[in-house]
C-alpha cells in the first residue's frame, strides 16, 4: 500500500472531522480542527493512494488516520489520533503514533501526555507497547452521550493519563 505522512491542511478538515464523528463518542467538530491548524499545532494526515480507489473517490488519496497533538512548555500533549473505521487493524496508529515521537523528540520536547478513554482499550494496548505508562485519572472526566438505538443511558467515564519520557530533562 502506497502511504503518505503529510501536516493536515485546511482541505483535509470535512474529511477529518467525518472520520472523526465515526470513530469517536463526543468527536471534535470541524471548528476544533480549524483551530489546531490556526494556532500552529503539530498535525499529521496519513494517505493511501489505494484506500482511495477503494472508496471510489477522485481525491488524489484518501485521509486514513491524523492526529494534533500540541507543545506545553518543555512538553508535548497528544490531543487526538484516529484511524478510520476501513483502515482500522493495519498499523497506522502505530505508524502515526511514531511521527509525532518522532517530531516532539525532534522539537526538543522532554515528555509526551496524553489521555485515553479508560474503555478504549486498544489505544491503551497501541500506547503501552510504544513505552506509555499510566501516570494518573481524571475520574468521570469524559461524556457518555445516550444512544437511544441501543438503550445506553448518558453517564460519565475515567480518563487515563499517560506519558513517554522522551528525553532526560536537564536541569
Amino acid at each position: 500500500m502506497s502511504l503518505l505522512l503529510e501536516h493536515m491542511q485546511a482541505d483535509d478538515v470535512p474529511v477529518v472531522a467525518l472520520i472523526e464523528q465515526k470513530q469517536h463518542l463526543t468527536p471534535w467538530r470541524a471548528s476544533g480542527f480549524e483551530d489546531a491548524l490556526r494556532h500552529g499545532w503539530h498535525t499529521g494526515v496519513l494517505r493511501s493512494k489505494d484506500m482511495s480507489a477503494e472508496s471510489g473517490t477522485n481525491l488524489p488519496s484518501a485521509v486514513v488516520g491524523y492526529f494534533v497533538a500540541m507543545t506545553s512548555g518543555d512538553d508535548e500533549e497528544l490531543l487526538t489520533l484516529t484511524v478510520c473505521p476501513k483502515a482500522e487493524r493495519r498499523g497506522y496508529g502505530r505508524q502515526l503514533l511514531a511521527a509525532l515521537i518522532d517530531g516532539a523528540r525532534e522539537r526538543g520536547a522532554q515528555k509526551l501526555f496524553l489521555e485515553v478513554r479508560q474503555s478504549n482499550t486498544r489505544a491503551i494496548h497501541l500506547y503501552k507497547s510504544t513505552g506509555f505508562t499510566m501516570v494518573g485519572m481524571r475520574k468521570n472526566y469524559y461524556v457518555i452521550p445516550a444512544d437511544t438505538v441501543s438503550g445506553r443511558p448518558p453517564g460519565r467515564e475515567d480518563a487515563l493519563l499517560m506519558q513517554l519520557v522522551l528525553q532526560a530533562s536537564v536541569r
